[in-house]
């Protein structure tokens, strides 16, 4: 069965194995990526404190 939600989008923890290479090679690996993925992760940090 397929899943619903495209492997782009969904979470790391949310991956099956056989589905692990092909979101690796999906991920935004540029410098502006990078720093876009440290900037969620600061907002997402200070949302709670």
């Amino acid at each position: 069965m397929a899943s619903p939600v495209p492997v782009k989008e969904k979470k790391l923890m949310d991956m099956k194995l056989g589905e692990l290479p092909g979101w690796i090679l999906m991920r935004d690996f540029t410098p502006r990526g990078i720093a876009g993925a440290f900037q969620r992760e600061h907002e997402r940090l200070c949302k709670y404190h």
